[in-house]
């Protein structure tokens, strides 16, 4: 039996966007016009595209139309996360770049979305980390907010050292992580985390905020982190207590 139709669309217009048919950003033909074009029905031409969307190459927004995200395929990251002990495997599966270490203090707007003090100071930490396996491949783009004094006391470890922030704080700070919250929901990706993940901004991704919390309750580091569509793949075990 013969590969079916919609697979058949799928991997030439794969390869289409893969020679630069159309530009990352651009709008594809409407299904319409992509339908007739193969001489197929809308539901099969809706299967093909639905394989290009679950390898992140496109995106497709009622109203709008079918916006191209990607010249090729991403690999996907699969993380598997159910522990403070699996956590800090990640480290271990994705090497981290920093890119800039800055004092800021605390606006409305952060405060908001990361749970820190107003008008606090802070550090921000700025990173990218990469598949080990695909080097070229940026998997997510993220802020760490740090006490000043952490920052500090982790100093040069911060970029040459592929552990955790939050490992490292609990190594030169003397702290420990008692517990971490884990907030994650869909984003359109901003423009500076898009410039590094290799996607259009506004495109669709995940964005994952992890407060850490000492043995004392305090607060002492923020992470967000921005993953592209296709790019992460985050597992979870369920289990019947």
């Amino acid at each position: 039996m013969g590969e079916p139709r919609y697979a058949a669309i799928a991997n030439d217009l794969t390869a289409k966007l893969a020679t630069g048919r159309w530009a990352v950003g651009a709008l594809l033909p409407t299904e319409p016009e992509l339908a007739a074009s193969y001489k197929v029905s809308r539901e099969t031409l809706r299967r093909a595209l639905q394989r290009l969307e679950a390898s992140g190459l496109i995106s497709r927004h009622p109203g709008t139309g079918t916006r191209v995200e990607r010249a090729q395929p991403a690999p996907a990251f699969t993380t598997r996360l159910g522990s403070l002990q699996e956590l800090t495997q990640y480290a271990r599966s994705a090497v981290r770049s920093v890119l800039s270490v800055e004092p800021l203090v605390v606006d409305r707007e952060l405060a908001e979305s990361t749970g820190l003090a107003r008008g606090s100071r802070t550090v921000c930490v700025t990173s990218v980390r990469q598949d080990h396996e695909h080097a070229d491949q940026v998997v997510s783009w993220a802020r760490v907010y740090l006490d000043p004094a952490d920052a500090d006391a982790i100093g040069d470890d911060l970029h040459g050292s592929p552990r955790l922030i939050s490992d490292l704080v609990e190594t030169h700070a003397h702290r420990t992580v008692d517990r971490v919250v884990q907030r994650v929901r869909a984003v359109g990706v901003p423009p500076e985390a898009a410039a590094r993940l290799g996607v259009a901004p506004g495109s669709p991704g995940l964005e994952f905020v992890r407060r850490y919390y000492d043995a004392d309750g305090q607060l002492f580091e923020v992470s967000v982190s921005t993953h592209a569509q296709g790019t992460f793949v985050y597992e979870t075990t369920l289990q019947r207590g």
